[in-house]
């Protein structure tokens, strides 16, 4: 239990409920023992029915509570009744306060892109930003935490240490209490450590990024009347991402959606066209901010000594090098990488692939790489991605899914052109047949044609290498994606 969940519901309710769990865990158990696999699986079908149904009640009952206080009492006057209580109207209007808000600062592609805006925004002064996490950031889960930290922007957990002027608050409003029971128990926790983190923080306005942040943080920042919340989805909706997709997700996006205070915002125009057609609301009310470049990756370039020193130390110092850079997980399709490299390998015998990252096919490519002996190597996680980038002759990228990768970004600012699958925003991210080659996600003989193609005609590989670096130039500008999204706070 964080440090604020204890003011939401006595704790002879919170044992309650976790008792329940347990007797139900038990109670299916004996089920299962007793009836069989098959009347299991019919009585957790039922269940799940029945869950989803009372997700999509809650929700409406959630609905209802937010819509009934903004027409009584008027957002604006509530929200500017909290800022008079606490005496902090009109200090910097011109600079937000703004909490931003993700499960953790660990090694993804939305995690980095938040550190470098927190950081970009606050150094260029468009904003005062802070940083709410919503698992201890410690560890692997604090990759990123020092790119923040040396702009001086604070990172808390929400729920560490609460403040006792939020807990008296959310213990005597009824409103909000009502508003976070509401939610999922699943994450009703979180919801109210963030809603007690906004009434101590006091933010203009609430930038939450991923799915179950965006429904947590939104929801908190409703609840106790922040005037201003931003949601920046995935890459694509949750449906496509079966291993956290969660059926109460769609209903709480449509509340969410139908406040006036919440801005929504994509990476890509493919992203914002597919999670607009999920919910179902018009695309042009989805925000497009591309992912900006970190400045650092150009500034620590390698020369071209520095990039002959680790291809010899890859075993590719007179090798053509094709290098990947991805979570080896299902959405980047690894055993395609794989199929792709044993089709290149056919052709260009001396080649040589590395792959880059860790996940949870690591195995399964360790298996399908087998057969090609020291041809392909898995360097696991590493922290010099874009030297490796910029050392190679073609960066690979097999995704099913995609945003804006940054991978590919930082690639094409090495001058390394692309070879990438048609999906998502990435027709956005590379110009096909200029900077890069693209070819149709699962076209194993296209994509190694295209790998082929670039390490074999060299005038084309110096095309599009130049070309490759001018475009990231001007396409990937921190400092622009930076300007747009403070944009979406005012």
């Amino acid at each position: 239990m964080g440090a604020y969940e204890a003011c939401l519901s006595p704790a002879l309710h919170v044992r309650a409920a976790m008792l329940g769990v347990r007797v139900a865990k038990a109670g299916a158990r004996r089920v299962a023992r007793v009836l069989g696999a098959q009347r299991a699986a019919q009585m957790r079908a039922a269940a799940a029915g029945a869950m989803a149904q009372s997700a999509e009640e809650t929700v409406a009952r959630a609905a209802w509570i937010i819509e009934g206080a903004a027409t009584v009492r008027g957002v604006d006057a509530r929200a500017a009744a909290q800022r008079r209580a606490v005496g902090d109207v009109g200090e910097e209007s011109e600079r937000p306060r703004v909490a931003q808000v993700i499960g953790s600062l660990a090694a993804g592609g939305a995690e980095r892109q938040l550190a470098l805006f927190a950081e970009c925004s606050q150094g260029l002064g468009l904003a005062r930003q802070s940083v709410v996490t919503l698992n201890p950031c410690e560890g692997a889960h604090a990759h990123y935490a020092s790119i923040v930290e040396r702009a001086g922007v604070a990172v808390r957990h929400a729920g560490v240490a609460a403040d006792p002027a939020a807990r008296a608050w959310i213990a005597r409003d009824t409103d909000v209490r009502a508003r976070l029971r509401a939610m999922p128990m699943s994450l009703r926790p979180y919801a109210t450590d963030l809603a007690g983190e906004f009434i101590a923080m006091r933010p203009d306005a609430v930038h939450a990024w991923l799915d179950h942040a965006n429904i947590c943080a939104g929801v908190a920042a409703l609840a106790v009347g922040v005037p201003r919340v931003v949601l920046t989805f995935r890459s694509l909706n949750p449906t496509h991402f079966p291993a956290w997709c969660q059926p109460w997700m769609l209903p709480w996006y449509r509340v969410l959606a139908a406040d006036a205070r919440v801005r929504l915002c994509a990476n890509s125009e493919a992203g914002a066209r597919d999670y607009a057609a999920w919910i179902g609301i018009d695309a042009a009310r989805i925000a497009v901010v591309r992912n900006g470049l970190d400045p650092a990756v150009r500034e620590a370039m390698p020369d071209a000594e520095a990039r002959l020193r680790l291809r010899r130390a890859l075993g590719a110092e007179a090798a053509p090098l094709v290098v990947g850079v991805f979570r080896i997980g299902d959405e980047k399709q690894p055993l395609l990488f794989a199929e792709v490299a044993r089709r290149v390998l056919e052709a260009v015998p001396g080649a040589r692939f590395c792959v880059a990252g860790d996940g949870p096919m690591r195995a399964e490519l360790e298996h399908a790489a087998r057969g090609m002996g020291g041809s392909f190597t898995l360097l696991g996680r590493r922290d010099d991605a874009p030297a490796l980038l910029a050392a190679a002759d073609v960066a690979l990228l097999t995704s099913r899914v995609e945003g804006t990768p940054n991978v590919l970004m930082e690639a094409q600012a090495a001058g390394t052109p692309v070879v990438a699958t048609r999906v998502g925003g990435i027709p956005d991210a590379v110009r096909d047949g200029v900077t890069g080659l693209l070819a149709a996600s699962g076209d194993a003989p296209a994509l190694a044609q295209a790998v082929v193609s670039l390490l074999v005609d060299r005038a084309m590989h110096a095309r599009m290498s130049a070309a490759a670096a001018e475009f990231a130039r001007a396409e990937f500008s921190l400092e622009r994606a930076a300007r747009a999204m403070c944009g979406l706070y005012r």
